[in-house]
């Protein structure tokens, strides 16, 4: 499926932006869009707050993502 979108984004972006028709453009982004949520990691941590209770939230730079 991975490749699919991948080809997908590749020829509707290319398309699109050769002003073959803006459509392809809107598919080439909607494509990309599925692909990028679909790589996503899963959720690392799940957890229910109860009333008061805090959750920090920090963000360490990615790697191996060139």
């Amino acid at each position: 499926m991975d490749s699919f979108l991948a080809s997908l984004v590749r020829r509707a972006m290319g398309r699109g932006l050769r002003g073959a028709h803006p459509a392809w453009f809107v598919v080439g982004v909607a494509a990309w869009m599925l692909r990028r949520a679909r790589s996503e990691a899963p959720a690392r941590y799940r957890a229910e707050l109860r009333p008061g209770e805090r959750l920090l939230i920090t963000a360490a730079p990615r790697t191996g993502r060139g």
